[in-house]
């Protein structure tokens, strides 16, 4: 059965299954977001730490509009620090719901860590009173259902949610095809719903805490103490939450060896990565070049961003390093696959620019791929470098 033939399947299961809550959403008023006048906001999203620097993007977004409003966060534990240290978030809940945990444990652990963690969130939200809750995934688990429970007065989802009869507010959740619109554009549309004015909605973009003096030393060690405004540097990241996506070992070494030449005076190549596989597969890549630097497990997550946001570039995959990038205003080039819809999953921002080789069966939304994977051959290491000039200073535009 096709992938398409099961999308249809589970579209038409679901809309039989929930008929009776969706005849709910005729009894249930809506409610206006100014007129509430939320002193406390709730953004749930259990998806992957890319998904979470996309959802930093409605922070400022909440603080113009809601000037004085305590902002939470509900994520999956794999996520948390992206946003732990922001100035403008308050509280912090995990939910580690099992369908997004990668973690190499068995399906029934994976089901007793979501109920413990959902348990304990519940308990948190309850008691901070939430008046505002926006659900930012799309599709399964939205944690809509949590919000109800959690007793939250206004709930905005996205129609397409699992469990949207009990949201408030709906939004439509723009489809594949439609023009270009990125994950963040596409939460863009949840925040007009709620009556957000036009002159807010503008100031959405992604943003992470500042580098603390420890990210900063962390990344120095890796350079044998040397200051970083100090080191000329790029940073590979080779590594994807999904093997399929990323290149083989030779690409990124043609890449670094091309980069050092390119560079000149003493210019190193920091790669970046975690868990045993991307290690050997960076040991595969480094071996016998010098200047090449192997970062895989040895940064925290605040030190991975402070070594991206003091680079001259990142080259990497369809990873968080990307959004990473976008967000602290690192030139960046990444290589994206077909299997997502680019359009809809590339980082926003100046300076980065995405390579995709366009075939017919894109997005094929296959997990892990296909055999042949021709949306990922055809890319020579080359083609990068020539995007981004010597001059590290100079900012690339978006396409």
């Amino acid at each position: 059965m096709t992938t398409s033939v099961l999308r249809l399947a589970k579209r038409c299961a679901r809309a039989v299954l929930f008929l009776p809550l969706r005849a709910l959403l005729l009894l249930q008023p809506r409610r206006d977001a100014e007129a509430l006048r939320p002193k406390r906001i709730l953004l749930l999203n259990g998806a992957h730490i890319g998904d979470m620097v996309i959802a930093s993007s409605l922070l400022p977004v909440l603080h113009s509009a809601f000037p004085g409003a305590e902002i939470g966060i509900a994520c999956g534990s794999w996520a948390r620090e992206v946003l732990r240290e922001h100035p403008q978030v308050s509280f912090m809940h995990e939910i580690d719901h099992w369908r997004l945990n990668r973690a190499a444990i068995g399906l029934t652990a994976k089901v007793h860590q979501y109920w413990v963690t959902r348990r304990s969130a519940l308990r948190e939200m309850r008691a901070l009173n939430y008046d505002l809750a926006i659900s930012l995934h799309p599709s399964r688990p939205d944690f809509v259902e949590l919000t109800w429970q959690a007793g939250i007065p206004m709930r905005a989802a996205f129609k397409q949610s699992l469990w949207a009869p009990l949201a408030t507010v709906l939004a439509a959740y723009p489809a594949d095809n439609a023009a270009f619109v990125s994950q963040g554009g596409c939460l863009e549309v949840l925040l007009r719903a709620l009556g957000i004015d036009e002159e807010h909605i503008q100031l959405r973009r992604s943003s992470l805490p500042p580098t603390s003096p420890q990210a900063r030393a962390e990344v120095s060690a890796l350079f044998e103490g040397a200051q970083l405004d100090q080191i000329s540097y790029s940073v590979v990241h080779i590594g994807s939450g999904v093997p399929a996506k990323e290149l083989p070992a030779g690409f990124w070494r043609e890449l670094s060896v091309a980069l050092r030449e390119r560079r000149a005076n003493g210019h190193r190549v920091l790669f970046t990565g975690a868990g045993q596989r991307e290690q050997a597969k960076i040991r595969e890549v480094i071996d016998g070049i010098s200047g090449l630097v192997d970062a895989c497990g040895k940064l925290s997550w605040n030190g991975f961003v402070a070594a991206v946001r003091h680079a001259e570039a990142l080259y990497g995959v369809d990873s968080a390093a990307a959004h990473v990038a976008a967000a602290v205003g690192t030139p960046c080039v990444a290589v994206y696959s077909g299997i997502g819809g680019v359009g809809r999953w590339r980082p926003e921002g100046n300076g980065v620019t995405v390579w995709n080789q366009p075939v017919p069966c894109s997005p094929c939304h296959r997990k892990n791929g296909c055999a042949e994977m021709s949306c990922m051959k055809g890319i020579a290491p080359q083609d990068l470098l020539q995007i981004l000039p010597d001059d590290s200073s100079y900012v690339y535009s978006d396409r």
